[in-house]
């Protein structure tokens, strides 16, 4: 380890250290959403263990954390240069902290949006006891600004905005905030003159957000499938916070939500977008519930190729939806990967996704690899060999390897145990270079349902059963809290942020600095 290395060990800094710099701005860590950072070095297998690694602190916040923390770091901020984290609640409140400074001194700013809608308003069970900020924003780092979406109750009346924010200073940028309204062209049931209108009250704000050449691509779901509503895509110049481009799944039919677990709408290097929908009507043309989406952004949004599996009628009578992991596209390959509640994997070409044929003989794989509900994923971007990590219901963590184009339908790796809880978060880290440095991490529970205690556990990612550290051996340490749905680990800058739903953000690291390697000094040879 190099001396430089050495330094960017210590728990405590004000001042980054200058290896190469680490930012994660949007859910998923990149627009593929592999959930990876492979350019963490200091957080390598050897001191992932429980006398070296623990937990730090945790950031006091207002509310529960559904969405991944972002991290920008070097900016200067306070008269300082400072790693900066984001934290948004479902109180409708933005945090930023110093990463590197425990609780009483790194809050900067926080801001509040306004009250959240509470959970009765819905009258449905997934999310309590309110809904405010709940999808990953996204930062737009070159304009020094962050967006996100809160929800909010007033006067009796749900109303989504799009907030833009100086990233330094938490003040508004000019022409935020904007209330979301939208309408299609369509004749689905409560079209008025032909048009389709968005209602906030139906709709949940759940995929993270996308920023892609100046545009900001907002997606929407429904409330636990109480109808009426839609799947839609809105997008809004990210300058001007202008709309520039609606879409909806079933602008002629109902349902289709875009939920994806709040995973994130995926984009390829030549601009499109790609979605998954969930439970809807489909019919090939302007319906496309149970349908992986890729979206072109030459004219707005158009839908430039899909596939739809052959059972899509039967899985929408029985909720066994394909819309609840998202889609991971892979890098440096025509090919994008996503998983459904039945336990499917599916693996398509981009260029040729398949639409719906007997057989999904348009798929390039088709296959089941856990017994139900593929939520959460992350996929190591592998040099000898891409590896895809899926986690089930009641299933050990499972990793598949990418090998000429196509899954090994037997794992190469998985954990030893199984977990009861299907509502995992997991996020990969590396240095990138060797394939031993790669840790997985998963947020965990051993018990079904909500709210139930949670841990943080790290894998060996080249050897699932190689479980390195976890959070409940030394409890009264390093406790994560209350388990967070979903909720993805950021991993940057030698620490691991995680959410919790127990107002706060648990934050992981060295507990102390690791002594530096002394080398001898050797005799000048003689000349």
């Amino acid at each position: 380890m190099t001396e430089k290395a050495v330094l960017g060990l210590a728990v405590l800094c004000c001042v980054a250290p200058s290896y190469a710099q680490v930012n994660v701005l949007t859910v998923n860590y990149d627009n593929n959403r592999t959930s990876a950072n492979l350019k963490e070095t200091i957080l390598e297998p050897s001191v992932v263990n429980a006398d070296s690694f623990g937990k730090l602190w945790a950031y006091p916040v207002d509310g529960q954390v559904y969405a991944q923390p972002l991290y920008a770091g070097q900016l200067s901020a306070g008269g300082q240069t400072r790693n900066l984290l984001y934290v948004a609640t479902m109180h409708n409140s933005l945090y930023a902290f110093d990463a590197d400074q425990p609780p009483q001194s790194a809050l900067l700013w926080q801001r509040n949006f306004g009250p959240p809608v509470p959970n009765t308003f819905y009258n449905f069970e997934d999310i309590q006891p309110e809904v405010g900020i709940l999808s990953t924003p996204v930062i737009d780092l070159a304009g020094g600004t962050i967006y996100l979406v809160a929800n909010t109750l007033e006067n009796g009346i749900c109303i989504y905005r799009l907030h833009a924010l100086d990233l330094v200073t938490g003040t508004e940028k000019a022409g935020s905030p904007i209330a979301i309204v939208a309408s299609v062209p369509g004749n689905a049931p409560g079209a008025i003159g032909g048009m389709v209108g968005f209602v906030a009250s139906d709709h949940l704000q759940r995929p993270g957000l996308l920023l892609l050449n100046g545009v900001v691509y907002i997606a929407f779901g429904s409330h636990g499938d109480i109808l009426p509503y839609h799947g839609w895509i809105l997008g809004y110049d990210a300058s001007t916070l202008r709309q520039v481009t609606a879409f909806n799944t079933t602008a002629n039919g109902s349902a289709g939500s875009i939920w994806q677990a709040g995973h994130g709408i995926a984009a390829d290097d030549q601009g499109n977008l790609y979605a998954v929908a969930a439970n809807g009507d489909y019919d090939g043309a302007s319906n496309w519930g149970e349908s992986f989406l890729k979206l072109s952004t030459r004219n707005g949004l158009t839908v430039a190729d899909w596939f739809t599996p052959d059972t899509w009628a039967n899985m929408n009578q029985y909720d066994a939806e394909i819309g609840n992991s998202g889609p991971v596209v892979v890098p440096g390959t025509d090919l994008v990967v996503g998983g459904g509640k039945l336990g499917n994997i599916y693996l398509l070409n981009r260029n040729q996704m398949g639409h719906s044929t007997s057989g999904n003989t348009g798929t390039v794989q088709t296959f089941q690899v856990v017994n139900f509900g593929i939520f959460s994923r992350a996929l190591w971007n592998r040099s000898s060999g891409p590896i895809f990590y899926i986690s089930g219901w009641g299933d050990p963590l499972k990793a598949f390897l990418l090998s000429n184009g196509k899954f090994d339908e037997t794992p190469v790796s998985q954990t030893a145990q199984a977990f009861a809880q299907p509502y995992i978060g997991m996020a990969i880290s590396g240095d990138g270079v060797t394939d031993d440095s790669t840790i997985l991490w998963a947020t965990t529970s051993d018990q079904t349902g909500l709210p139930v205690p949670g841990a943080l556990r790290a894998f060996q990612a080249s050897d699932l059963s190689t479980e390195l550290w976890n959070s409940d051996v030394n409890a009264s340490r390093d406790s994560l809290g209350v388990f967070a749905k979903f909720a993805i680990p950021t991993v940057a800058g030698g620490k691991v942020y995680v959410p919790t739903f127990s107002n706060e953000l648990a934050v992981y690291g060295l507990l102390r600095r690791q002594p530096r390697q002394e080398v001898p000094i050797l005799p000048r040879r003689a000349q």
